[in-house]
């Protein structure tokens, strides 16, 4: 009974002393650390870290993390860091990635698809600028060599400063926890050199650091205020580059995107050679009222005009035209179903020739006649999109012909489109290739906001020529006296008026008030309105029925529908250098 209560007492001390065992065997640690450090006539910083580790765990490599943004006497200050490298003793490159979040830059050394057990070396080496600071009376290198943020344990570590433009006038060094000093790391100097040994083992939360004077008056050259600019620039440029979309957009509307206007305040002047200039930025628009069709475009043509893009309306306007000068007989229709009542139109062809007809209306003519002398919408359904797109290129084209336009507007909307894309897309990758790695982000926030204004300038682009302003403010003025009834006190008893005008107004956007207004003044619909008074439609009804069910059916396009003092202190840490790193 007594041997079997040792055993079981001798078993658990065994299970207890197993972790003990296994981290005995398991050891994971940066048996040396030295730096390296060469102070530069420039104050810059030349560092090779040496650092030798050892495993007996599966291991990919090493990260070691630097500060690059201290806390100063209250101000914060940034040393970037730069031309990184990393090696082995032979020389070797080693793979690594880099990252940053604004206070540390992280060094990530190894490869993700190797591992390894035993010991490797690596040689860091990299640039700090500024790394001298610069006192009344004299300047010093204070500098943290191995950072008290190191999750394994470093055994022994050691420092080298050189200074071939500046004697070494005293030198210290501090140990130990962070803000306190244990007193054994040692130091000694000479002119030109100064080494530190610290022979204590290093723990997360110890630092190791040394401090250096040197005279004010030597061969150190320390920025200039113009100097340092260009190094701020040197680290930072890709800021520089932030608003560049914006400004690239905003410098192109304003050269090539503002409308000319002629000189004079004539908005039924269009004689190309009166006098004329670039529409002034604050200028607002002088809109007059028209009380008759525009001559000088067609019902497609003003609504392509006014908001300076061809869409379905101004298509229907055009086969409204069509029916108005008797090229076609538009019908309504209804037709019984399981549920309800389908309405469509039917299109019936009456002249045999498009002789006459503007260049959209020709497309527009041959296009629903192409297979038979009578359609519907039902039958155009799937197949007449294609020639909507071709009315609405050539309505766009025929205002370039007509001299509205400097340019095409949809090829010029389209170059400011892709310009816009690309700016955003280059100066979006300069700064997360160079600002993310020091954790600046702020940038791409402003990107995102230049996008909507950005996509206005590029939409506003198309420039119109003084003939094509004076014809835009008076499709706005036809609008205007549709909008307000203005017309009625002057020609409400010509109902040829509202022959003439209904398709501007589907164009323009007002058939539901100029309809009812007629309705108000009992006036009977155009003659080319077929069926609605056999089928008990009103005005409004057929109208409705013409923009909403015709447009939806005749645009249907079955393809697209299916894809969706001494700054040093007397303390370890709290200098420049320093971090810490681990293994992974």
């Amino acid at each position: 009974m007594i041997r079997r209560f040792f055993l079981i007492v001798s078993l658990f001390y065994c299970i207890l002393r197993l972790p003990q065992q296994i981290y005995a065997v398991s050891q994971d640690e940066i048996t040396s650390f030295h730096s390296d450090i060469v102070i530069n006539q420039d104050t810059s910083l030349s560092i090779t870290e040496t650092i030798e580790y050892a495993t007996t765990l599966q291991k990919h490599g090493i990260y070691r993390y630097i500060p690059i943004s201290y806390s100063r006497e209250g101000q914060k200050e940034v040393l970037p860091i730069r031309d990184i490298t990393v090696r082995d003793t032979a020389g070797e490159k080693l793979t690594f990635t880099k990252s940053g979040d604004g206070v540390f830059l992280t060094l990530k050394i190894g490869d993700t698809d190797v591992t390894f057990t035993g010991s490797k070396k690596y040689v860091i080496h990299y640039l700090v600028d500024r790394g001298v600071r610069q006192f009344t009376d004299h300047a010093e290198l204070y500098w943290d060599i191995t950072g008290e943020g190191w999750q394994i344990p470093v055994l022994h570590s050691s420092a080298t400063v050189s200074s071939s433009f500046a004697s070494i006038t005293s030198v210290a060094c501090f140990s130990g926890r962070f803000g306190s000093d244990d007193g054994l790391c040692e130091q000694k100097s000479e002119p030109s050199l100064a080494n530190f040994v610290y022979p204590k083992t290093i723990s997360y939360g110890d630092n190791f650091t040394v401090l250096l004077s040197l005279p004010k008056e030597s061969g150190l050259q320390f920025p200039s205020q113009t100097g340092l600019i260009l190094l701020w620039i040197r680290y930072n440029w890709a800021l520089l580059l932030t608003p560049l979309p914006i400004l690239l957009m905003s410098i192109w509307w304003f050269r090539s995107g503002r409308d000319w206007q002629f000189i004079s305040p004539n908005v039924f002047l269009l004689d190309p050679d009166q006098p004329k200039q670039r529409r002034p930025i604050a200028l607002f628009a002088r809109e007059p009222f028209v009380y008759e069709p525009l001559k000088q475009l067609s019902p497609g043509e003003a609504g392509a005009l006014l908001d300076e893009k061809a869409d379905i309306r101004d298509v229907l306007a055009e086969l409204l035209e069509l029916a108005r000068k008797k090229y076609i007989k538009i019908t309504a229709l209804e037709t019984k179903q399981f549920f309800g009542k389908r309405r469509e139109f039917e299109f019936k062809q009456l002249a045999a020739s498009d002789e006459g007809l503007s260049g959209a209306q020709k497309l527009l003519f041959k296009g629903l006649f192409a297979k038979n002398d009578t359609e519907t919408t039902s039958s155009l359904k799937g197949s007449f999109y294609t020639t909507i797109l071709a009315a609405k290129a050539e309505l766009d084209a025929s205002l370039v012909a007509k001299q509205c336009y400097v340019n095409n507007p949809n090829s010029v909307r389209a170059k400011g489109m892709v310009l816009l894309a690309l700016s955003l897309f280059s100066v979006g990758f300069a700064v997360v290739t160079t600002l993310f790695t020091v954790g600046i982000y702020w940038p791409i926030v402003l990107l995102v906001l230049q996008l909507p204004f950005g996509f206005l300038f590029a939409y506003n682009l198309p420039q119109k020529t003084a003939i094509g302003t004076n014809l835009w403010l008076q499709a706005r003025g036809l609008r205007k006296s549709i909008k307000y009834g203005k017309w009625r006190e002057e020609i409400k008893e010509k109902n040829l008026f509202i022959e003439e005008i209904l398709p501007f107004a589907v164009s323009l956007g007002v058939i539901k008030k100029l309809v009812g207004d007629m309705r108000e003044l009992n006036l009977q619909p155009p003659e080319y309105l077929l069926g609605a008074q056999a089928l008990g439609w009103s005005t409004t009804d057929w109208m409705d029925s013409f923009t909403q069910d015709a447009g939806s059916s005749l645009s249907y396009n079955p393809s697209s529908s299916s894809s969706s003092g001494s700054g040093g202190g007397g303390s370890s840490g709290g200098g420049g250098g320093g971090g810490g790193g681990g293994s992974w």
